[in-house]
């Protein structure tokens, strides 16, 4: 086990800096999904399916980890870690199963882009599974830690953001007409007012509070890389409404992700 661990420190390190190298070349190369779609990364299927076989593994593997410890290690079942999981997995249901199934529209997804999300989604559920079933000490999540200020404040920035999150996603999706209507439309309303990627700044706003609740190294490096991924991506679809509505969206004068700051 002692390799292990020492394998799992050398994963959360080597995948904060990647995250600080990936927010680095956000600056500017831009995946091709969604808004910014094109066809200059290869082969692609329709966004529903890149969605769902992007994000299940993540689920999944977490779920498999979690079994295998119950199984095959002398670790004895916490309320705590088995809350924490519980969390995390409800985002992953609502993303992989629930969020592409609203999709309106055909668009496509590179399968270069579902790669790359499919390799960071196992090593994240690796960095999660790792710390939270095989690696935490013993002694670290005790029962009072669910009524402890860094899970408290944790969770409630984690829902509200799910629900932050999940309402930016409701009001784009409500843009388009019906399930053939592909074309891109200018949001209003909350949470937009203080954020044109609401849905962006809503599940940072979850993965912050992941990090608190769980006070923990493999939380902190997978908010790290959200915020490497969303951060550039915000600014590209600011630019892509900018390019698409001119005066209109510009005179908003709209922050491109964090309310009041960026």
């Amino acid at each position: 086990m002692e390799l292990f661990e020492i394998f799992y420190n050398y994963l959360l390190l080597i995948m904060s800096v990647l995250a600080i190298g990936i927010f680095a070349v956000l600056q500017f190369v831009t995946p091709a999904y969604g808004m910014t779609f094109n066809n200059r990364w290869g082969m692609s299927i329709r966004n529903k399916k890149g969605w769902m076989i992007m994000e299940i593994p993540v689920f999944t593997i977490l779920l498999i980890l979690y079994g295998i410890s119950l199984k095959f290690t002398d670790k004895p079942f916490n309320w705590v870690t088995f809350c924490i999981f519980i969390l995390f997995e409800l985002h992953y249901l609502q993303r992989a199963f629930i969020f592409p199934l609203l999709i309106r529209g055909e668009s496509k997804m590179p399968l270069s882009v579902i790669s790359i999300g499919i390799f960071f989604n196992i090593l994240n559920a690796s960095m999660q599974g790792g710390w939270l079933f095989y690696f935490c000490p013993d002694n670290y999540y005790k029962i009072s830690w669910l009524w402890s200020p860094q899970f408290i404040i944790g969770t409630v920035l984690f829902f509200a953001g799910m629900i932050i999150n999940m309402h930016a996603d409701r009001l784009i999706r409500k843009l388009r007409k019906d399930k053939n209507d592909n074309n891109y439309y200018l949001p209003v309303g909350w949470p937009f007012k203080i954020s044109n990627s609401a849905n962006y700044f809503g599940e940072l706003l979850e993965w912050t509070g992941f990090a608190v609740l769980s006070w923990s190294v493999s939380g902190m490096v997978f908010l790290l890389w959200s915020m490497a991924n969303m951060i550039p991506r915000a600014k590209q679809v600011y630019e892509k409404y900018t390019q698409f509505f001119g005066e209109e969206f510009t005179s908003l004068k709209r922050k491109k992700i964090f309310p009041f700051i960026y």
